[in-house]
C-alpha cells in the first residue's frame, strides 16, 4: 500500500468511527443493525474493515442510514431514493457533481488521478459510473470537486492535507 493509499484509508477509516462515536455505535451493535437491512457481516469483519479504511461508498451510505446520522444535505435526495446502495452511492456523486456542472466522470477520474489515485483515469470512470466507490476513492473525488459535503465527520483540510501528500503522477 502507497503512502498515498495509506493516507487516504486513514481518513476513510477516520470517517467511519466519527460516524459511529457521534451515534455511541460499537461493531456490534452496527452488525446487527446492518442484518436488519440485509447486509451479513459480523462485527470483527466490520471493525477489521473499518480500521484499514477497506470500506465502500455504499457502506458508509448504510452505516448513515441505520445509526440514524446526519447525511449531508446535498445528498438527502439520493439516499432517500429506492434503489441499490450502489445506485444511491452512483446518486450521491451525481450529487457532488451537479454543483460543477461543466466536470463529468471523465474530468473527475482525471483530477483523481492527478491527486495520486493508483487507479487508472478509465478504471475510476468506471468506479464512479456505476457506484462502486471505495470510500477513499470517494474522499478523493471531493477533494478533486472541491467539496466539504462530509465536514462533520472529517476536517476538509485534512483531505486536502492528503491529496498534498500524494506523489505527482508520471508524467506520460
Amino acid at each position: 500500500m502507497s503512502g498515498a493509499e495509506t493516507a487516504w484509508s486513514s481518513l476513510a477509516s477516520r470517517v467511519v468511527r466519527v460516524v459511529l462515536a457521534r451515534k455511541d455505535f460499537g461493531y456490534a451493535q452496527l452488525s446487527r443493525a446492518l442484518a436488519s437491512m440485509g447486509v451479513k457481516e459480523s462485527d470483527r469483519a466490520l471493525a477489521s474493515r473499518v480500521s484499514r479504511g477497506r470500506v465502500k461508498l455504499s457502506l458508509l451510505l448504510q452505516i448513515l442510514a441505520v445509526t440514524g446520522a446526519k447525511v449531508p444535505s446535498l445528498w438527502d435526495g439520493a439516499v432517500s431514493t429506492a434503489g441499490t446502495w450502489e445506485q444511491r452511492a452512483r446518486m450521491v456523486v451525481v450529487a457532488e457533481l451537479s454543483r460543477q456542472p461543466m466536470v463529468a466522470f471523465e474530468e473527475l477520474a482525471q483530477r483523481m488521478v492527478r491527486l495520486g489515485s493508483d487507479l487508472t483515469e478509465k478504471t475510476l470512470t468506471s468506479h464512479l459510473d456505476e457506484g462502486i466507490l471505495s470510500l477513499p476513492e470517494f474522499l478523493q473525488c471531493l477533494v478533486a470537486l472541491g467539496s466539504s459535503s462530509l465536514e462533520l465527520y472529517v476536517d476538509y483540510e485534512d483531505l486536502v492535507a492528503a491529496a498534498q501528500a500524494a506523489p505527482p503522477p508520471p508524467l506520460l
